[in-house]
Order: C-alpha cells, then sequence, then structure tokens
C-alpha cells in the first residue's frame, strides 16, 4: 500500500483525505511510479498546468503537462514507490531524483510528466495544515501517452471541507476520496 505519515506540522484527517485520495487513484490507475511530494503551506489552482514564465512575468500553461515548477525550497518532502515485479498490486519505497530542481524557468517547459514517467501518479499536497485552515491537493496521472491532471482546495472547518476543484468535478472527486470519518462537505 502506498501511504504517507503525517509529520508534527500536518493535520493527521489532512493526511488522511490525501492517503484516501492517493490509494483510489493508485487502485484506479494501476501505475508503474507513484511519486507524492509535500510543498510547505497551501499552493492554489494556478499550479494546475501551469509550466513556468516567459520573459520573467508572463505565466505559461501547456496542454502538455509539465512538472510545475514549485522552488525546491518550498519541498518538504518527497516519497516514490515503484510497482513491483508481479505488476501494480504491489508497492515499495524506493530512491529516485528529485522532480523539483533549481533552473530557469524556460528549462521547466520541457519537463514533461509523460518523460519522468510513462505509467505514473504525481501527488501535491500542501504541509503546515496542522496551524493553516486551507490546504492544497493536486494529481496528476500519466498512462498510455496521455497526462491528465486536477486541483482542489480544503477548508478546516471542524473538518477539512472541499472548498474549490479545477480539473475534476465534485462527484468524482467524492469518489476518489471515499468512504471516511472526517466530514468532506462535498
Amino acid at each position: 500500500m502506498v501511504t504517507i505519515n503525517a509529520t508534527e506540522r500536518d493535520d493527521p484527517q489532512f493526511v488522511e483525505l490525501v492517503n484516501g485520495v492517493l490509494d483510489s487513484a493508485v487502485r484506479l490507475y494501476r501505475p508503474n511510479d507513484v511519486y507524492v511530494v509535500q510543498i510547505a503551506h497551501r499552493f492554489d489552482h494556478k499550479w494546475l498546468a501551469f509550466s513556468g514564465k516567459v520573459l520573467g512575468a508572463l505565466g505559461v500553461s501547456k496542454a502538455r503537462l509539465t512538472l510545475p515548477p514549485f522552488n525546491p525550497n518550498r519541498v518538504v518532502r518527497q516519497v516514490y514507490y515503484e510497482a513491483g515485479a508481479s505488476g501494480a498490486a504491489a508497492y515499495s519505497r524506493a530512491s529516485s531524483p528529485p522532480l523539483h530542481i533549481d533552473q530557469w524557468s524556460d528549462a521547466n517547459m520541457q519537463r514533461f510528466v509523460d518523460r519522468v514517467s510513462e505509467s505514473g501518479v504525481f501527488v501535491w499536497y500542501s504541509g503546515d495544515t496542522e496551524s493553516e485552515d486551507a490546504a492544497s491537493l493536486m494529481l496528476y496521472q500519466v498512462s498510455g501517452g496521455e497526462a491528465s491532471g486536477w486541483y482542489a482546495s480544503f477548508k478546516n472547518r471542524g473538518g477539512w471541507m472541499l472548498n474549490k476543484v479545477e480539473g475534476i468535478s465534485r462527484r468524482e472527486l467524492s469518489a476518489l476520496l471515499g468512504p471516511s470519518p472526517a466530514p468532506h462537505g462535498i
């Protein structure tokens, strides 16, 4: 099973929510590679399909998904799992190069997710949820040469409630979240 553990700065309920989405996505897509990246603090929907900036000012999103250009200083941790030889039913933690590296923005516009993995699930989620009342979750999926992604934000109102979605419907996200003791407000 592919899971992440909460740190002392994470709200355990939000990490449980992330684990629910991660587990559902792995069962649904059966990827060869699973990347999970925790980003310091929340991030907004503009990171979905964002590739970088041209001339230092104009933001660019591309039809072919690139790795979002998070500053490596914002990466709290990255965890990588690979499918076992028996197929995508068993995963083991392994080492991998960091997804987020120091580079010029124009270089990131060529860092396509389908070059990192031909069969992968990439999850980014916000940290510091123990002290913040908002959180972010973004997922990219690559399979058969096609990549897609979505973004969701959450508000903590006595439990994590879905706030905004982009690239996925509330109904689809509700299916990925599955049954949970924490209210999701979908």
